[in-house]
């Protein structure tokens, strides 16, 4: 298995570059991209419901049940098309909605520590991620554009340095791999 994974030193190294361009591209994602982004989204899922709708209306001809299609043909249009017609609308609604789970997620990680009696070595890492996850949450909900934004170029800089080390560890594999094909060629 160790062998195996020396020969393979350039999936990490491809996985690197995929994770640097991945970081790229998240440092230069703004909002406007976003906007965009749900717009398409938008068409895509109003596409869909009609088409829900088209499917809703035949079994409705064949007598069969159509209910529960029908109400999801109906709320798929009526989301696609407030994605389609209010992108920044959708955008802040759906950045505040994860605001608030993660300001309940890190409540309810905060309520687990001080519930837990025994002493156990990760309780620091889950008080750090318990007011980390609420601390971000609160920033969420009352300015979520600008904490989504701050997040991805956070999340930018982190895939790039991920992707640079990943190609560093990928060659250094290929050396390695070097190095053990010379020794038992020389032999």
């Amino acid at each position: 298995m160790e062998q195996k994974s020396k020969k393979n030193w350039w999936f990490l190294v491809f996985n690197g570059l995929i994770a640097i361009l991945f970081g790229t591209f998240l440092l230069f994602f703004d909002t406007d991209l976003i906007r965009a982004l749900l717009i398409y989204i938008g068409i895509g899922g109003a596409a869909v419901g009609v088409i829900l709708l088209l499917a809703a209306l035949r079994n409705i001809k064949k007598d069969k049940h159509a209910g529960m299609l029908l109400f999801e043909s109906i709320l798929t249009v009526i989301i696609g098309l407030v994605f389609l017609l209010f992108p920044s609308f959708s955008m802040k609604f759906i950045l505040v909605i994860i605001g608030v789970w993660a300001v309940i997620l890190g409540v309810v990680q905060l309520a687990i520590l001080v519930n837990i009696k025994e002493k156990f070595p990760s309780k620091n890492i889950l008080l750090f991620n318990g007011i980390l996850t609420t601390v971000l949450g609160v920033m969420l909900f009352f300015d979520p554009v600008t904490t989504a934004g701050f997040l991805l170029k956070l999340l930018g800089v982190f895939a790039i340095i991920f992707g640079i080390l990943m190609i560093y560890f990928g060659f250094v594999l290929k050396t390695l791999k070097n190095a053990i094909e010379e020794g038992n060629g020389s032999r």
